[in-house]
């Protein structure tokens, strides 16, 4: 996407303090403070109601975990950052302000290392604030022009260095630094041209100080040095001390060096990033270059033009059903030829990180044009605060989202200032973007692929050879109440209730833990039937499929699916299938390719899934779902068109080849002109 995450400001926030769900708060924040809002109850628990509380995280601490917030502008009085505080002394420079001291109320560990009574410590903490908490905290943003003024300012116990000073701030970091105490000593000609030459480029970096370059040390860095008046010093300093730019660019004073100062040095170089920022590279460098340098185009590198192709987003190692998404996606890609790479995201330590089937195409770079992002709309924009804007600038952003209910939830539209279209992988999922997206939204089905296979059999699982079984799969992480378990139990006993009929039901799960009381029922309730049988574990994926394979039918009594992966898989392996008439599924599982149970719709309760306020799903009719069970295992004739119907679409439609080509005429690919058309 062409823009950067939505700022958010302490000001916005505390102005909207009334909408409320359930028992807690929760402010109409910008985008980023919205997100972190949502997804992180420890700090809902920690601020309560207290939003200012909220806003002083944020301004804070938040920069240290989310990028974005590195990249925000947070709107803060003036007059904070300028007044005296009441604490402060005279004879401290530069004064104390409320602002430092409300920072010092958030630390308690200032609190005790930093007593505002007396001059040493008061002095102390405010060197603190201007150098720790510049890296800490990112306090340099605050600091204000006369602040800025009298810490660039020359200490006047070290002689200059030509037009550079060593200036109050330098010195002060250095008296706080041995290393640079022994490295650099500054009662040496040598040891100060080194200190400079380290503080602009490695220290500024290291430091987090960047921002308290003002206009005056910058005009400092830019007049050229004596002896060489084409070369500013900033550019003798970048050079002499990278020897990979001296092997690049044999002549300082080439044109060449110059115009790679302008263009790639932004991204190389802090210091060059903020010239570049203060808008001071073109016009005080360049009107001292040479004609030949001055033809160069002065564009950031960070908007050259990138490579037509798509930069996968996903969990591309995750064994669950979203990670399968991101590598689906990759197979289509690759059956059309389009160029792309995968840029692997981390889930949570709960999920296994054991599929490494894409491994050589995971690369944590984005080198191309597009951004498709294979995660939930949610996870997108938990990235973009983690990520920041470098996730998304000079792009095309496509957020490719699984969604369960009928509507996007109203908390979360802010996720769509992040993408420049939504792909919905089924028309359930279509039709919840498009009630609410102000962006374009299109249908694009997933693709499915069942060649992987571990070689197992029915022995290898432990199920009996001369049954009918059923089997169900599903994730915990996935919503028990969404996926409905206990459903198929239920249908699977009514369906059978002699208990010595030839049939079994197989449920495969994973992250089942003790802790859930509705696995724990699930649990119980398969007990009391010896032909029910429980895996619960992390399969591969050939492992999965071939358990279906294994089996005679597919069962799913499903509240809401946005796609619904494992009824595909399980038709596309040529196996009948018994399922909630309901949601995304209802694009391949047609009245002549499944057994469709009837269902009734209800209100979603907030305890089954998360920001479900005021949506519905189904609740499946259990005894029309017995009564397709029997059929199946009695109707041989029923169950072989079923089968055969079935198998037949889901091949049409979501072979990856198919699936690739669609995404090709969208984006206008074309694989034998190798270009987009």
């Amino acid at each position: 996407m062409d823009g950067s995450v939505n700022p958010i400001s302490p000001v916005e926030m505390s102005e909207n303090t009334a909408e409320r769900t359930g028992a807690s708060a929760r402010p109409r924040l910008g985008g980023v403070g919205q997100t972190i809002w949502l997804t992180r109850p420890d700090l809902r628990a920690l601020c309560g109601d207290d939003l200012e509380r909220f806003e002083w995280w944020l301004l804070l601490n938040g920069a240290r975990e989310y990028r974005a917030l590195a990249e925000t502008d947070f709107a803060v009085s003036p007059y904070l950052l300028t007044e005296p505080a009441a604490e402060a002394l005279p004879e401290v420079r530069p004064t104390l302000t409320r602002f430092m001291t409300l920072v010092r109320t958030m630390r308690p560990d200032l609190q005790d290392a930093f007593d505002l009574r007396t001059v040493e410590c008061q002095q102390g903490f405010v060197w603190w604030y201007f150098i720790q908490g510049s890296a800490e905290l990112r306090l340099g943003r605050f600091v204000t022009e006369e602040q800025k003024r009298f810490l660039n300012e020359p200490d006047g116990r070290v002689p200059a260095f030509g037009t550079l000073a060593i200036t109050r701030l330098m010195v002060q970091l250095w008296l706080r630094r041995p290393d640079l105490q022994t490295r650099f000593p500054l009662d040496a000609h040598s040891g100060r041209l080194a200190f400079l030459v380290w503080y602009f480029t490695q220290g500024l970096a290291e430091t987090q100080l960047a921002d308290i370059v003002d206009a005056p040390q910058a005009r400092a860095l830019l007049v050229p040095v004596p002896g060489a008046p084409r070369l500013p010093p900033v550019l003798a300093m970048i050079w002499s001390s990278d020897a990979a730019l001296q092997a690049r660019f044999a002549d300082p004073l080439g044109p060449e060096f110059a115009r790679w100062a302008r263009i790639e040095g932004p991204d190389h170089s802090l210091i060059l990033k903020r010239l570049a920022d203060m808008d001071m590279l073109d016009r005080d460098m360049l009107d001292r270059a040479p004609p030949a340098t001055m033809k160069a185009p002065a564009v950031q590198a960070s908007h050259r033009t990138l490579p037509f192709g798509l930069n996968l987003i996903g969990y591309a190692r995750g064994q669950f059903g979203i990670g399968e998404d991101v590598r689906m996606a990759a197979l289509a890609m690759q059956a059309a030829g389009i160029p792309f790479s995968i840029y692997n995201v981390e889930p949570g330590r709960e999920v296994c990180q054991g599929d490494d089937s894409v491994d050589a195409l995971i690369t944590d770079r984005l080198p191309y044009a597009v951004n498709l992002l294979c995660t939930t709309g949610i996870e997108t924009a938990r990235l973009a605060a983690v990520e920041g804007s470098a996730l998304f600038d000079g792009r095309r952003t496509i957020g490719y989202w699984p969604w369960e209910l009928p509507e996007w939830p109203k908390e979360w539209h802010h996720a769509y200032d992040l993408v420049d279209e939504v792909w919905g992988s089924s028309r359930y999922t279509y039709e919840a973007f498009a009630k609410s997206s102000p962006k374009p939204v299109r249908h694009l089905p997933m693709a499915v692929a069942v060649d992987a296979t571990a070689g197992l059999s029915r022995r290898d699982f432990g199920l009996p050879e001369n049954r009918f079984l059923f089997v169900f799969s599903f994730d915990v992480l996935s919503s028990l109440a969404r996926k409905n378990p206990q459903a198929c139990v239920r249908a699977f006993k009514q369906a059978f209730p002699l208990g010595h009929e030839p049939v079994g039901l197989v449920v495969k799960a994973m992250r089942g833990t003790p802790e859930n009381p509705v696995w724990q029922a699930l649990l119980e309730e398969a007990r009391a039937d010896r032909r029910i049988t429980i895996i619960d574990e992390t399969l591969s994926r050939g492992a999965v499929l071939d358990l279906y394979r294994a089996c005679d039918a597919f069962v799913s009594l499903h509240r809401a699916e946005g796609f619904g992966r494992g009824i595909a898989e399980a038709m596309m392996l040529g196996k009948p299938v018994v399922v909630t008439g309901f949601s995304g599924n209802m694009d391949f599982t047609t009245p002549g390719s499944a057994a469709l149970v009837d269902h009734r719709l209800r209100p979603v309760s907030p305890q089954e899934y998360p920001f479900a306020g005021g949506q519905l799903w189904a609740e499946p009719d259990g005894a029309h779902a017995a009564w397709w069970m029997r059929r199946l295992v009695e109707d041989d004739w029923l169950r072989r068109r079923l089968a055969e119907q079935g198998q037949r679409l889901t091949a049409a439609t979501y072979a990856p080849a198919a699936v690739g080509a669609g995404y090709a005429a969208l984006l206008g690919w074309s694989a034998q002109a190798g270009a987009v058309r």
